[in-house]
């Protein structure tokens, strides 16, 4: 039986090995790979390959630019995947937070091998005897070989906010009577700040490919753009329950979701942790095939439609809005 100081103590023990395998680790081997850079810097040419194309090189730099991408990105992106999972799930966790200290791990393996690898294959006192695709190879293989290790280093630990009980009451209506339930879903504070700190990364990662290469930064750019924009209509939605079924409308318009009564064969008021179940805010897909409208931690609308497949959406006084849905099915609401 599961008790309150066993949940406590199983999530103290994943957040002690997420720290090491999506943290600690990563950082290290960053470390690694900067100390080699150094100690080949006096043995690589003035100008360095760092793209190459169908025909060989054709994006060059001075070779401090490979260590300041070691620095910047074997810092940054394990920090980002690491610090905003320990800040904000202390009771409870999931398989989502395994997950991205793995991938932090594999994404730091990668960056190393790519960067040293590039760097390897430039000195002009070593013929190393391989080319970029072998160090493409090498890097992704050992993303995937050290991301693998890293999820099974951390032990299968699931905790989440118990659900409340299932929605089973209906409105007890007059003939001729109807009811409506409206609502806001919108997104929570820790939501904003991650989203927040994830464009100002993505502009500056943008502004910094502009300087190397003015065709990719445009393309980036355009991207950047899109992502602002998407991110924009998934702040605040708007949530409607009456008689046609659920109703979830971003206030932009879109995205949008209509699900008939018809449609619906089961309705529950359920706890959600965003991070724990979803891997963040936002729409989502959790990875037992949930996905929503999840813009913070708490209450929220479950409805499971005929097909099997899950909808779940965050709003407060749930429980009314699930009601509602129930005497709709009934029959009740017109």
């Amino acid at each position: 039986m599961n008790t309150a100081v066993t949940i406590e103590h199983d999530v103290r023990r994943a957040r002690r090995a997420f720290l090491v395998v999506g943290l600690v680790v990563p950082i290290l081997i960053a470390s690694a790979g900067v100390a080699f850079l150094l100690a080949w810097l006096p043995d690589l040419p003035e100008r360095i390959a760092t793209h190459w194309g169908p025909d060989g090189p054709d994006g060059f730099a001075g070779p401090m630019l490979l260590l300041w991408m070691q620095l910047g990105l074997g810092l940054a992106v394990p920090l980002l995947m690491t610090i905003p999972v320990l800040l904000m799930m202390r009771s409870a966790w999931g398989p989502v937070c395994r997950f991205l200290a793995a991938t932090s791990l594999g994404t730091a393996v990668l960056i190393v091998v790519s960067s040293v690898g590039s760097a390897a294959m430039q000195r002009e006192s070593v013929d190393v005897g391989f080319g970029i695709g072998t160090v493409i190879s090498m890097a992704v293989a050992s993303m995937i070989l050290l991301g693998v290790i890293g999820w099974f280093m951390q032990p299968r630990v699931i905790t989440s906010p118990p659900s409340g009980p299932d929605a089973t009451g209906r409105l007890q209506l007059a003939a001729g009577e109807r009811a409506a339930w409206f609502g806001t879903a919108a997104m929570a504070r820790p939501g904003v700040i991650a989203l927040v700190i994830s464009v100002l990364l993505l502009i500056a990662t943008t502004a910094w490919t502009m300087v190397l290469d003015s065709g990719a930064g445009w393309l980036l750019a355009i991207v950047t753009l899109l992502v602002i924009a998407l991110i924009l209509t998934t702040l605040v939605f708007r949530v409607r329950v009456n008689a046609s079924g659920l109703r979830v409308r971003s206030i932009a318009g879109w995205p949008r979701w209509d699900i008939p009564v018809s449609d619906i064969a089961d309705v529950k008021v359920v706890q959600v942790n965003p991070m724990a179940e979803f891997g963040g805010w936002g729409l989502r897909i959790a990875v037992d095939g949930r996905k929503g409208v999840v813009l913070r931690t708490g209450e929220a609308l479950q409805v499971t439609r005929t097909t099997g497949r899950v909808f779940v959406v965050t709003i407060d006084d749930a429980r009314t809005a699930a009601s509602v849905l129930i005497s709709a099915m009934k029959g009740t609401v017109s």
